[in-house]
This record gives C-alpha cells, sequence and structure tokens, in this order.
C-alpha cells in the first residue's frame, strides 16, 4: 500500500503548467492529498521540454510514517491547462520509516528497483490541470493531490 501510495503522489506533483512560455524555470510546489499525504518538490522545467524533480514526502498516519525523497526526469507538454509530463528516469534518494533509514533493506532495495519501471515510461503519463494565479505563482490538482507552486 505504501508503494502504491508512494507511485500516485509522486505522478501526481511530478505535474504543474499551462503556458509552456510560463512554466519554463524553477519552481518551489507544496501539494497534499488529504491529511495523511505532504509532498515538496523543487521543479525545473526547461524550454527544450525536458523536466527534472527532486520530491521529498511525507506519508503517515498514527501507525507510522514513510518519508522518501526521489528524483524524476523526463519531457513536458503543455496542451490548454493541462501539463503532460512522460517521466523517462527515476532515482530514490532516500527512504525512511519512522525516521529509521530503510533504504539498505531488502524492502528499501526492492522499491528503490521497482519504482522507476512502475513510473517511468509514455504510458505513464501525469496529466495535472493548473491554475495561474499570477505570473509567478499556479495552482494544481491531478487526482486527489491538490496543491501550489512559487517560482524561484
Amino acid at each position: 500500500m505504501i508503494r502504491t501510495v508512494l507511485v500516485i503522489a509522486l505522478l501526481a506533483i511530478g505535474s504543474t503548467q499551462a503556458s509552456a512560455q510560463s512554466l519554463v524555470g524553477k519552481w518551489d510546489c507544496e501539494g497534499r492529498e488529504g491529511r495523511g499525504t505532504a509532498i515538496r518538490t523543487l521543479q525545473e522545467y526547461r524550454a527544450n521540454g525536458s523536466f527534472y524533480h527532486l520530491a521529498n514526502m511525507a506519508v503517515g498516519d498514527r501507525r507510522g510514517r514513510i518519508d522518501a525523497s526521489v528524483a524524476l526526469r523526463g519531457k513536458w507538454t503543455t496542451s490548454g491547462s493541462t501539463l503532460v509530463e512522460d517521466i523517462t528516469t527515476v532515482r530514490m534518494r532516500s527512504l525512511q520509516a519512522n525516521s529509521k533509514d530503510i533504504s539498505r533493506t531488502p524492502i528499501g532495495r526492492q522499491m528503490a528497483r521497482t519504482l522507476p519501471q512502475r513510473m517511468a515510461g509514455p504510458k505513464n503519463g501525469s496529466r495535472t490541470k493548473i491554475k495561474f494565479i499570477s505570473a509567478r505563482e499556479f495552482r494544481m490538482v491531478s487526482g486527489r493531490i491538490r496543491g501550489k507552486c512559487i517560482k524561484r
């Protein structure tokens, strides 16, 4: 279940803009899915259509908490007010359960190995509705995840 939540959260937060020219640059983003999932990302969109995201997320409830840091690369395009991202590479940078590093445990190694397979590829493209509030801020909705981004 935790793996599924991480994949959904990463796909959703990895999306943002409407106008291609407005999107180019670096953005600090925060998103939430209900009360149990919080995501912060640094997103960089380049004019050549490529992107880089560094996502840090916390998923938890009264039974415990998982923290993960993931780097994503890929290609982006826009269609109206929808941003489409095709993730080409994914790398898990760290993984913790209840503040204990589990990245070198069997489950941590398995998640690091299977995450790229689950997220990368054109059939796993992320689609996010966005709305610019100003030239330096926009709001996004992707499934159940809602957030906002501010340009650096």
